[in-house]
């Protein structure tokens, strides 16, 4: 097993204060049985999550892919998405450093899987759909029009140097606008839901 070590310091009262982030990497066939489980895939399908398409623009380029975003903080305003390395979105962030969240309304429901099942630059999922989009206030990637909300970020860190195939950005909410008439949509146990009423104890 292999370890890497990254040391941080932060200066609190002139005292140096050192935090380790252990990186760990497995053997190949401990982690390839491990992640055919049908067990950890039937669990994994158990964390709800939003339903929503990134988009981006670069070198008169637009792209789109169906996504997932972690709230992380409120001051400053942060958003984490996970995104593939392999897919044509991801190369134009890490051009542009930019992009945007769409969240979509639960009458958008087949966009998920239209932008979803798509990939590749040379296709105009836009035009290929019928999707009408919008100018961002302060990015360039397109807004979705009838979303629930439409989130503008720039990527402020991003981690790419880690085991699979997908690079994980930490962005600045630089715009953002909602309609509270609309419904947003979570994903659980492969299957779309809007969501309702508050559950109370």
């Amino acid at each position: 097993m292999e370890i890497k070590i990254f040391q941080f310091s932060i200066a609190i009262q002139n005292e140096l204060l050192y935090m380790e982030v252990r990186i760990t990497k497995t053997h190949n066939f401990v982690k390839e049985e491990f992640m055919s489980s049908k067990s950890f895939v039937q669990a994994t399908m158990q964390l709800p999550c939003s339903v929503t398409i990134l988009t981006a623009h670069a070198d008169n380029v637009q792209g789109a892919m169906t996504a997932s975003s972690m709230y992380v903080s409120q001051v400053p305003p942060l958003l984490a998405v996970s995104v593939s390395k392999t897919f044509a979105t991801y190369h134009l962030i890490e051009k542009s450093k930019e992009f945007a969240i769409n969240l979509i309304a639960d009458s958008q429901q087949d966009l998920a899987g239209k932008f979803g099942s798509v990939h590749g630059v040379e296709i105009d999922k836009f035009k290929e759909f019928g999707v009408k989009t919008e100018a961002a206030s302060n990015i360039k990637a397109p807004l979705i029009t009838g979303c629930f909300a439409n989130i503008e970020c720039r990527v402020k860190s991003s981690l790419w140097d880690v085991e699979g195939n997908h690079a994980i950005y930490i962005a600045e909410v630089v715009g953002f606008k909602m309609n509270e008439k609309l419904s947003p949509m979570v994903w659980l146990n492969n299957k779309y839901f809007r969501v309702g009423n508050e559950c109370k104890l």
